[in-house]
């Protein structure tokens, strides 16, 4: 049986994470400043008063709970801060994914490659290969339900970051 000491080990980096969101997401409201500097700023804030709490605690803890607490809190805070830049980084990649396969292209030669109509088809067939649609006759219908539940976490966070795409 766990005593209430390793639970509170065990929940601290999640904690810790949840801490890091909220303060991050107060930074945005409250600051004007690119969301990229609120992350860091949220990030390291929350890291150094995370390593003053297992300071202050690591005459109790072991060397590998001092390791798990800031391993998990670091693993925890990629998640979340590859979660905050999913709906800028998808644009960002397929374009240097066309750079790196086409060296040498010119702007006129990316916007044909990348324009509207072939981003919405690319799209489309990414969503029918992955059984997320399905088309009757001229009429798309998701497959399954759940993904409505990723789909409103995204236009949430679409919102929160003011992404106008």
């Amino acid at each position: 049986m766990l005593t209430k000491f390793q639970i509170y080990i065990i929940l601290a980096p999640f904690l810790a994470t949840l801490i890091l969101g909220f303060l991050f997401l107060f930074f945005q409201v409250i600051s004007n400043k690119k969301y990229l500097f609120n992350l860091f700023i949220s990030f390291f804030l929350i890291f150094f008063l995370f390593l003053f709490f297992v300071y202050k605690l690591s005459y109790n803890l072991t060397d590998q709970q001092i390791f798990y607490l800031i391993f998990a809190f670091l693993c925890n805070s990629y998640i979340f801060m590859n979660l905050i830049q999913v709906p800028i980084s998808s644009i960002q990649l397929t374009i240097l994914r066309i750079v790196y396969l086409n060296p040498k292209i010119t702007k006129k030669q990316i916007i044909q490659k990348y324009n509207a109509s072939q981003i919405f088809e690319e799209r489309l067939a990414r969503l029918k290969a992955g059984d997320i649609i399905f088309k009757n006759k001229s009429h798309f219908f998701l497959k399954n339900k759940k993904i409505l539940l990723l789909l409103s976490f995204f236009l949430i966070l679409k919102k929160i970051f003011n992404i106008k795409n």
